[in-house]
C-alpha cells in the first residue's frame, strides 16, 4: 500500500509530497478566502473571534496539516494582517488586540505543522523502503519463474541437449563480464544464439536504444535480416508500450515482416535495446516461450546495466560479485538521499577452524534481502550488505548473533569466538572509499 501511496490522487491532494510554488500562494489564499466567507456570514466579525471557537484559526490549522509548520506560520501571518486590515476598515471598535488568541493559535499551528512534517518524512522513508522491497520482489519473482521454466525445459530436452538454461545463463554472464564494458550491449551474438536455442528464433536482430529512439544499426544479427523498419506498427507498439508484442496481437491487417518485437529492459525500468524477430516457428509463439523470451532479456539487461561505478569496483576487486556491487551502489544512493538506512559489516575470523565455521554460519543465516561478498575466500573473510538496517536494527542483529553463539558454541560474543567485525553505515561518500576504509580497519590495508 505504501508503494502505491504516491499514485493515490486523493492522498497527493490532501498531503502534497513537495512544497511547490503554488503552495506559497495557496496557503495565504485559503486564509483570505476564509476571511471573505466570514464577511458574508458575520459582517461585523469576519475573523469570527467572538464566540466559543475561533474558526479562522481552524483554517490555519488545516494549512499547517497540509503543508507543514513553515506555511502554517505564513497562514498565521496572513491572519494577523487580516486583523489589522479589519481594524483599518473600522471593525472591532474598542476591542484590544487579541494577543492570547494569536499566541495560543500560533503555538497550536506550530505543533500541528511539526506533526505534519514528521509524518511526511516518515511516509517518504516508508515509500522508499517499500519501493526498494518491491524491486527486490520483482527480481526474485523473475528468477523463480526462470527457474521453473528452466526445469520444464530440462525435462523436455534432456535427451537432446547436454546443458540447461542455467548453464547457458551462467556462460552468457561470463561472456558479458569478459567483454568490454564500454559496449552498450555486449555479447549480443551470444544472446541471440541463446534465444535461438531456447525460443527457436531463426532470424532476428538486436538493436540499441539511445536518445529516445532505436538505433537502426544492429548490434548483433541472427541470419540474414532486412534493414530495420522503424515505422513498423508492431515495433512501434513494443517500443512505446515497453512490452513484448507479437504477430498474433497485430490482427489480420498487419502486413509487416516482424513476428516478435521485445524490449530489452532491466528491473529498474530502463530500456536499453530492442530485439526484433523476422522468422520463428508460428507454433512457438505461445505463453511459455514468450515468457522465457522476456525473462532471458531481463536477465541480460540486469547483468549489462550495472553502471560504470560497479565496473570500477569490479576492476579494483575482481572477486566482488556484480550483483553485490550493483546493490551496494543502489543502496548507497538511497542512503545518501536519507531514504534507506544500510549497514555494511565485515567479518574476519582468526586462524582457528571454529571461527571460520562461525563465519560460514553467519553466511548461511543471513536474510534473503542481504547481499554477500567473500572478500577473501581462503581466510573466510565475509562482507554482508544489510539493507533497511540502521543502528538500532544492527544492535538487534548483534544480539541475535550472540544468542546463537551462546546456544550453539557457548560463546558470549563474536570476539570471544575469535571473529572480529567492522561495521559501517553507508553515507554519501564514494562507495569505493567506504569499502577501502572498512578493509583498512579490518587490517587488509
Amino acid at each position: 500500500m505504501l508503494s502505491n501511496l504516491g499514485d493515490n490522487r486523493l492522498a497527493r491532494f490532501l498531503a502534497p509530497p513537495k512544497l511547490g510554488a503554488m503552495a506559497w500562494l495557496e496557503a495565504p489564499l485559503l486564509v483570505v478566502m476564509a476571511v471573505l466567507v466570514g464577511f458574508l456570514v458575520r459582517p461585523d466579525d469576519p475573523l469570527i473571534f467572538q464566540g466559543g471557537i475561533r474558526w479562522s484559526i481552524v483554517v490555519v490549522l488545516l494549512v499547517a496539516l497540509r503543508y507543514g509548520s513553515l506555511l502554517g506560520s505564513l497562514g498565521m501571518l496572513t491572519l494577523l494582517l487580516a486583523w489589522f486590515a479589519c481594524k483599518a476598515l473600522g471593525l472591532y471598535p474598542g476591542l484590544a488586540f487579541p494577543e492570547l488568541t494569536f499566541l495560543g493559535g500560533y503555538i497550536i499551528v506550530l505543533i500541528t505543522g511539526e506533526f505534519a512534517d514528521m509524518w511526511r518524512v516518515r511516509l517518504d522513508r516508508a515509500e522508499s523502503r517499500a519501493g526498494y522491497t518491491l524491486d527486490r520482489l520483482q527480481n526474485l519473482t523473475q528468477r523463480h519463474v526462470l527457474l521453473r521454466l528452466s526445469h520444464d525445459r530440462l525435462e523436455e530436452n534432456l535427451l537432446v541437449r547436454p546443458y540447461t538454461v542455467r548453464d547457458a545463463l551462467l556462460s552468457l554472464r561470463d561472456v558479458m563480464m569478459d567483454e568490454s564494458h564500454l559496449e552498450v550491449l555486449p555479447a549480443g551474438d551470444e544472446l541471440l544464439n541463446l534465444l535461438a536455442d531456447y525460443c527457436q528464433l531463426q532470424r532476428g536482430g538486436l538493436y540499441s536504444v539511445a536518445g529516445g529512439g532505436i538505433n537502426p544499426e544492429p548490434v548483433a544479427l541472427l541470419g540474414q535480416n532486412a534493414p530495420l523498419d522503424l515505422d513498423d506498427r508492431l515495433l512501434k507498439h513494443a517500443f512505446e508500450s515497453r512490452q513484448m508484442a507479437h504477430v498474433q496481437m497485430a490482427g489480420e491487417g498487419y502486413g509487416g515482416i516482424y513476428w516478435v518485437a521485445a524490449p530489452v529492459m532491466n528491473s529498474g525500468g530502463q530500456l536499453i535495446g530492442m530485439v526484433v524477430v523476422e522468422r520463428m516457428p508460428f507454433l512457438s509463439i505461445h505463453q511459455e516461450t514468450l515468457q522465457l523470451f522476456g525473462l532471458l532479456l531481463n536477465f541480460y539487461a540486469d547483468v549489462v546495466q550495472h553502471g560504470p561505478e560497479v565496473d570500477h569496483l569490479i576492476d579494483v576487486w575482481p572477486g566482488m560479485p556484480a550483483v553485490f556491487g550493483r546493490e551496494l551502489v543502489a543502496l548507497a544512493n538511497l542512503s545518501a538521499a536519507k531514504k534507506i538506512d544500510t549497514t555494511l559489516i565485515l567479518f574476519t575470523p582468526d586462524d582457528s577452524a571454529q571461527s571460520r565455521q562461525i563465519v560460514e554460519g553467519l553466511y548461511r543465516g543471513r536474510r534473503n534481502l542481504d547481499g554477500y561478498w567473500w572478500v577473501d575466500q581462503e581466510s573466510h573473510q565475509l562482507m554482508l550488505l544489510m539493507p533497511m538496517t540502521g543502528p538500532s536494527s544492527f544492535e538487534s542483529f548483534l544480539r541475535r548473533v550472540e544468542e546463537w553463539l551462546a546456544e550453539d558454541y557457548a560463546f558470549a560474543s563474536l570476539a570471544q569466538a575469535g571473529v572480529s567485525y567492522v561495521h559501517h553505515s553507508l553515507d554519501k561518500r564514494p562507495v569505493k572509499a567506504q569499502i577501502e576504509e572498512m578493509l583498512v580497519e579490518a587490517g587488509n590495508g
